[in-house]
């Protein structure tokens, strides 16, 4: 497969290690001889992106841009899409846990998280925590943005009898790189938009379902 990276910071440089070490061919930037784009930019640069791309499939793990605006433009030009906030399979399964969780302790538990990432980090809170905030009701988020951190994502419920903490910790960043690999792996041949449960429903055999019922 070639990949075409957009972006090389600190997430195109490990996807660019990783991808070579799986085999595959890698070009930085916008090139035609891409089977697929992997990109990891500003949200400002998202929507630019999206007008310049040939009809290439398209994997974005940037956070914060416009959704409505850019799937307009990918729509119309039929281009193959697959976005998500976070990368991580790990995390796709935490948040099913999360989702599952909180169906048990529907009752007499308040719902609250804490996201923490580097410094450098714009969004606030994190396109993960923005997510697993649909997938939790009345769940909320405490932002902290300091250090070097890759991404902890910290989900408390609490009732007056105990406490129950869930943590998913980021080692480093070749998780997210594999994941949108790949995604991007499995997005090559196929038509429209799609997000990373779509894969990790396909691959993992592990569909969304309904909320479990409270015990």
């Amino acid at each position: 497969m070639k990949i075409g990276i957009i972006g090389y910071g600190k997430m195109g440089k490990a996807i660019e290690k990783l991808s070579q070490e799986m085999g595959h061919e890698v070009f930085i930037g916008i090139n035609s001889k891409a089977d697929v784009f992997i990109d990891f930019t500003e949200p400002e640069a998202v929507k630019e992106t999206a007008l310049l791309l040939p009809k290439t499939p398209w994997v974005l793990g940037t956070t914060g841009w416009n959704k409505e605006e850019v799937l307009k433009i990918v729509k119309e030009k039929g281009i193959p899409f697959l976005y998500a906030p976070n990368f991580s399979i790990g995390m796709a399964f935490f948040s099913r846990l999360a989702k599952y969780g909180s169906a048990l302790m529907k009752e007499g538990y308040s719902r609250s998280g804490i996201d923490t990432h580097h410094q450098d980090k714009k969004d606030a809170p994190s396109g993960t925590a923005l997510k697993l905030m649909e997938e939790v009701s009345d769940l909320s988020f405490t932002s902290i943005r300091s250090g070097q951190h890759v991404g902890v994502h910290q989900l408390i419920f609490d009732s007056l009898e105990d406490t129950i903490e869930m943590t998913h910790r980021a080692k480093n960043r070749n998780g997210f790189a594999k994941g949108a690999i790949l995604a991007a792996e499995w997005l090559i041949g196929r038509e429209g938009i799609y997000t990373l449960d779509d894969f990790i429903n396909e691959r993992f055999l592990c569909p969304l379902q309904e909320p479990l019922q409270p015990l």
